[in-house]
C-alpha cells in the first residue's frame, strides 16, 4: 500500500465531511487507506463517518487522548509506505497525493514533506515552511523581530521568510496540519512524542527526522486549504497555555543540556510571551470600552460646564467612576456588540439625556441645567461615534461596521447548484441584497473577470459550488482572488451545507435575524439581565418568599445559582438528540413545558425549543417565569 491518511478529529463534523470528500477524490488511482481517530467528539462526527464513509478505518476514543497519542494509534496499524497526518479542517486538491508520492519516490532521503497551505481567504500560511526554533530563532520570534523583518535570513528564520513560497526547498520543520512522512523513517526515529498533548509534536518529530539523517522538504506544487484554527479553537486562553507549554517542553527536551542561562531565559521568555498573548486578547476585546471611557473623561475634563455648574460631580465620585457608569450604560444598549453599529451608543446617550434631564427637573433645575446635560451627552456621543468610525477605517480586526444581512453574493457553478446554494444562503441570511451566477468555463469565470465583477458589484461573498468545480480549481481561485476583499465559501456537493473560513451554514443550524435571535449578543445580554433582576428581587424579598412559597429554601438556592451563572430561570425542554443545533443555554430552573398542553412529545419539544430560540422575547420569559414561580413547590 502506498499511502495511509490519518485524520484526528475533535468536534468539527462539517469540516471533517468536506475533508474526507477531498481525500477520497485525491486517492483515486492510488492504493491507500484512510483513518479517522475521533477524540470523543460530541457533535455526531463518529456517526457521520460510520454512515457516509464506511470505507474509513474509524478509531472512536472514549476520551480525548490528545493529538500525538491519537495519531500514534493509527500509525501503529497503518500499512502505507507513506503516512499523511492531516487536520480535518483542510481541503486537499485532486492532484496533491499523486504529486507528493512521485516526489518522495524520487527523493529517498526525504523523510518528511510539507505542502503549500493557504487559509480560507486564499492567503499563504507562513507555517507551511518553518525553521528549527533554536534558542536564538525562538528568541527573535518572541521579541517580535521575526515579524518586523519577515524576510531576513537572521531574524525571519522561524518561518524561513527568505525562501520563495513557490519554490521547492529543504526545510527544517513541517506543519502537523499536513505532514507527509516516510514509514521507514518513522520506524527509525520513532513516532510522535506523546508528552506533547497538542502543539509542538510536529516540531519535535521534524527535528528528530533531521537528526536521523533524513531531509524535510517544502513542496509548493501541491496545495491545500487549511481553515486555520477550526480544529483547535485558538480563541481560548487555554490554547495560549497549551501552545506555549508545548514550546517550553521542546526547549527543555532539546536545548536544556547546552547549559548556561540561555535555555532558562528562553523558557522564561516563552511564558512571558504567553502572558502577553493573553493580555493582547483581552485588550483587543476591551479596546472599544476603554476608548469610550477615555472619551467620557475627555468630555468631563475639557467641558467648562462641569467644574462651575456641576460641583456635585466631585462630591458623588470621581470622573473615572462616572465614565465607568456611562460605559456600562452603553454596554446595556448593545454598544459593544459585533459587528459594531452607530445606533446603540446613540440610543444609550439619548436615554441618558432623558434620565439626566428628568433628574434635573425633579430637583428644580433650570432649562440651562438641562441644556448643559444635553451638551455633555452630545459631545460624548460625537466622540464615541468618531472612535468607531476610526476603528472601522483603520480596518482593525473585529471592529468593522459592515453588516452581513442582505449580502451581495456571487455564485460560481451550474445554474442548478448555484440556485440551491443561493436558496440556502437566502434562508440563512434572511434575504440577499444582490446575487449573480457565473458558470464555470465561461469568459466571466476567469480570475481576472471575477476580480472585476467583485470590485464593480461590491460583492461581499463568493460561493464556489464544489459539485461543478474541482477542488484544485477552487484552491487556485482562492489564491488568485485573495486581495478582492470578498469572503469565500464552498457549497458542498451533497448540498447540505456551505463552509466558510469561520462559518458553517445549513438548515440544521439556527440562523435568524440579530434583533430576535437567542444567539444574538443583545438577546443573551437581555436574558442574563432578566435572570439577575429576578434572582435579586427574590433574594431581597426572602422574608416574604419564606412565608408564602412552599420549598422557599430551594427557590432561594436556585436564585443564588442563577446569580452565579450556573442556571437560567427559563431553559429548553429536554429532548432526544436532534439535527437542529440551537444556541446554548444553561440548565433552566423552569422549562418551556408551560407552552405545551399535556405531556411533551419529542417532535413537539424540538419545535418549541426552536421557536423559542428563533423569536426570543423577554416579556415571554417574564410571563413564563412568573407562572413557574406561582406553582413552585406545589407540584
Amino acid at each position: 500500500m502506498k499511502l495511509s491518511v490519518i485524520i484526528v478529529n475533535y468536534n468539527v463534523r462539517a469540516y471533517l465531511e468536506q475533508c474526507l470528500r477531498t481525500v477520497f477524490k485525491a486517492l483515486e488511482g492510488l492504493e491507500g487507506e484512510v483513518f479517522v481517530v475521533d477524540n470523543q467528539s460530541t457533535d455526531g462526527s463518529v456517526e457521520l463517518v460510520r454512515e457516509k464513509f464506511p470505507q474509513v478505518r474509524l478509531i472512536a476514543n472514549t476520551e480525548n487522548v490528545g493529538f500525538s497519542r491519537a495519531n500514534n494509534q493509527a500509525i501503529r496499524i497503518a500499512q502505507g509506505e507513506y503516512v499523511l497526518l492531516l487536520n480535518p479542517d483542510t481541503v486537499v486538491g485532486e492532484d496533491v497525493f499523486h504529486k507528493v508520492v512521485a516526489f518522495l519516490d524520487a527523493h529517498p532521503k526525504a523523510g518528511g514533506l510539507g505542502v503549500k497551505m493557504v487559509d480560507g481567504t486564499g492567503h499563504f500560511l507562513p507555517e507551511s515552511k518553518r525553521g528549527l526554533p533554536t534558542p536564538q530563532v525562538a528568541f527573535f520570534k518572541i521579541i517580535g523581530l521575526s515579524r518586523l523583518f519577515p524576510r531576513s535570513r537572521v531574524f525571519g528564520r522561524y518561518h524561513l521568510g527568505h525562501l520563495p513560497e513557490n519554490e521547492n526547498a529543504r526545510i527544517e520543520i513541517l506543519s502537523g496540519a499536513c505532514m507527509f512522512l516516510r514509514r521507514r523513517t518513522l520506524d527509525e526515529v520513532g513516532l510522535l512524542d506523546e508528552s506533547f498533548f497538542m502543539y509542538g509534536e510536529d516540531i519535535d518529530l521534524s527535528y528528530r527526522i533531521t537528526l536521523g539523517g533524513y531531509e524535510n522538504w517544502y513542496f509548493p506544487d501541491a496545495r491545500i486549504i487549511h481553515y486555520k484554527g477550526e480544529s483547535t479553537k485558538k480563541s481560548s486562553v487555554n490554547y495560549v497555555f497549551v501552545f506555549y507549554n508545548a514550546m517550553a517542553i521542546f526547549a527543555q527536551k532539546h536545548f536544556a543540556q547546552s547549559g548556561g542561562v540561555f535555555p532558562t531565559l528562553i523558557k522564561g521568555s516563552i511564558y512571558l510571551s504567553a502572558a502577553a498573548a493573553i493580555a493582547t486578547r483581552f485588550l483587543n476585546r476591551a479596546m472599544l470600552p476603554i476608548l469610550d471611557l477615555l472619551a467620557v473623561l475627555v468630555v468631563l475634563t475639557l467641558s467648562p460646564v462641569v467644574p462651575h455648574r456641576w460641583p456635585f460631580i466631585t462630591e458623588i465620585g470621581t470622573d473615572l467612576a462616572i465614565g465607568l457608569v456611562v460605559v456600562g450604560w452603553v454596554a446595556l444598549f448593545g454598544g459593544y456588540d459585533r459587528p459594531l453599529r452607530f445606533l446603540p451608543p446613540v440610543r444609550a446617550l439619548l436615554a441618558l439625556l432623558v434620565l439626566g434631564g428628568g433628574l434635573w427637573w425633579s430637583l428644580d433645575g433650570t432649562w440651562t441645567d438641562i441644556l448643559e446635560t444635553a451638551l455633555l451627552c452630545t459631545w460624548t456621543t460625537v466622540l464615541m461615534l468618531s472612535v468607531r468610525l476610526v476603528l472601522h477605517l483603520l480596518r482593525i480586526k473585529g471592529y468593522g461596521l459592515r453588516r452581513k444581512e442582505r449580502e451581495r453574493i456571487l455564485a460560481i457553478g451550474s445554474p442548478a447548484a448555484a440556485k440551491h446554494a443561493l436558496a440556502l444562503l437566502w434562508q440563512t441570511h434572511f434575504g440577499l441584497g444582490w446575487s449573480h451566477v457565473i458558470a464555470p468555463g465561461t469568459p466571466e469565470a476567469t480570475p481576472q473577470a471575477l476580480a472585476r465583477t467583485i470590485r464593480r458589484q461590491r460583492v461581499g461573498e463568493v460561493v464556489f459550488c464544489a459539485s461543478d468545480l474541482t477542488w484544485s480549481g477552487i484552491i487556485s481561485l482562492l489564491e488568485q482572488l485573495r486581495h478582492s476583499g470578498a469572503e469565500f465559501k464552498i457549497a458542498q456537493p451533497a448540498r447540505e451545507f456551505i463552509i466558510g473560513p469561520s462559518s458553517i451554514e445549513s438548515l440544521a443550524d439556527l440562523y435568524v435575524l440579530d434583533e430576535h435571535a437567542l444567539n444574538s449578543p443583545a438577546a443573551q445580554r437581555t436574558k442574563r439581565i432578566l435572570d439577575v433582576v429576578i434572582a435579586l428581587v427574590l433574594l431581597l424579598a426572602s422574608p416574604v418568599v419564606l412565608l408564602l412559597v412552599p420549598k422557599a429554601g430551594q427557590l432561594l438556592r436556585q436564585s443564588l445559582r442563577v446569580l452565579a451563572g450556573d442556571r437560567t430561570w427559563l431553559g429548553y425542554l429536554e429532548t432526544p438528540r436532534q439535527g437542529l443545533r440551537l444556541p446554548q443555554l444553561r440548565p433552566g430552573v423552569f422549562d418551556l413545558s408551560m407552552l405545551l398542553k399535556g405531556k411533551p412529545r419529542p417532535r413537539s419539544t424540538g419545535r418549541v425549543n426552536a421557536l423559542y430560540a428563533k423569536d426570543y422575547s423577554p416579556l415571554q420569559d417574564l410571563a413564563l417565569v412568573w407562572r413557574g414561580l406561582r406553582s413552585f413547590g406545589r407540584r
